[in-house]
């Protein structure tokens, strides 16, 4: 549901692009025209009630029995994906995760299909902060960040002209720029970084690789159950990201000794689209699993 309006926001890009978006749930045609009242849905919402189509494409949730969450129809729901087919009807590419409840934020989905960053969000968190010779900004592409939502942590470094800085892969006696990353109850993947040129350094007869002027690495970045728990609200309204980049700038003749600079930005958290009656759900899961424990709840448990 969250993907979903998320998506739709993004849907001027994707047209201008030539893409159509179609979304498939075992929702009944009126249930799916009232979420798309809601919310303001303007692409096709298909209904397959008996979830033939999706069994059809193999993709029908079977870890749901027939009798759990029957008023909220789980069973026969699609594992949570998204497939990006061509003119032709061909798959060329898909989305899916080994953890259910994880997707591509409506934003980082747009960074899927297009193959390049979008624009930052005009909302979206941004910090800067300034080294010798680099300057550091980070934004997320994203206004916020939802539970289980993957969205993208975006740096660029800024090098002052006629120096350049080592690229990771480096040889040992240099030392490569690195982006660590910590915040609270976040996951962070394996930062992207771009293909760097080639210096030539014939007095060592090797090349070595770097970077110049601007550098733009992502790293995708979600909001874990350890900050915000499915059907509970929020307990905190935001969450602080630290970026430390490591680096060593250099120019033709001469090195800088290796620096590292730090920025924090700080991220409002924002719930998910929920399903009616997830919140009375959740609640009696974390209460049939607190019965089964042999000391019973917890000291914070009700």
């Amino acid at each position: 549901m969250t993907q979903l309006v998320q998506l739709q926001k993004t849907l001027p890009e994707l047209h201008e692009a030539g893409y159509e978006v179609f979304a498939i749930s075992n929702d009944t045609v009126e249930r799916l025209a009232d979420f798309a009242k809601q919310h303001c849905i303007t692409f096709s919402l298909l209904s397959d009630e008996d979830s033939t189509v999706i069994s059809s494409f193999g993709i029908m949730n079977t870890l749901i029995r027939p009798d759990e969450g029957k008023h909220m129809r789980w069973y026969g729901i699609p594992y949570p994906g998204t497939y990006i087919i061509d003119e032709a009807g061909i798959v060329v590419d898909k989305d899916f995760h080994q953890h259910h409840a994880r997707r591509l934020s409506g934003r980082g989905l747009l960074q899927r299909v297009l193959g390049t960053l979008p624009e930052q969000h005009v909302d979206a968190p941004k910090a800067t902060s300034e080294g010798n010779e680099i300057t550091l900004t980070t934004s997320l592409v994203d206004p916020t960040l939802m539970l289980e939502v993957i969205s993208l942590l975006v740096c660029r470094l800024h090098i002052a002209a006629g120096k350049h800085i080592y690229a990771p892969g480096a040889p040992e006696a240099f030392t490569p720029a690195s982006l660590e990353f910590h915040g609270k109850g976040l996951r962070f993947g394996e930062p992207e970084w771009p293909q760097p040129q080639r210096l030539n350094m014939t007095d060592l007869n090797i090349q070595v690789p770097v970077y110049d002027r601007e550098v733009t690495v992502s790293v995708p970045v979600t909001a874990t159950s350890a900050l915000v728990r499915l059907g509970h609200g929020l307990e905190q309204t935001s969450v602080k990201i630290t970026i430390a980049c490591a680096y060593q700038s250099c120019d033709e003749v001469s090195c800088g000794l290796p620096e590292t600079i730090e920025a924090t930005i700080s991220v409002p958290l924002e719930e998910l689209v929920e399903p009616e009656g997830v919140k009375t759900y959740a609640k009696r899961v974390e209460q049939e699993q607190s019965a089964k424990r042999p000391d019973g709840p917890l000291d914070d448990e009700p």
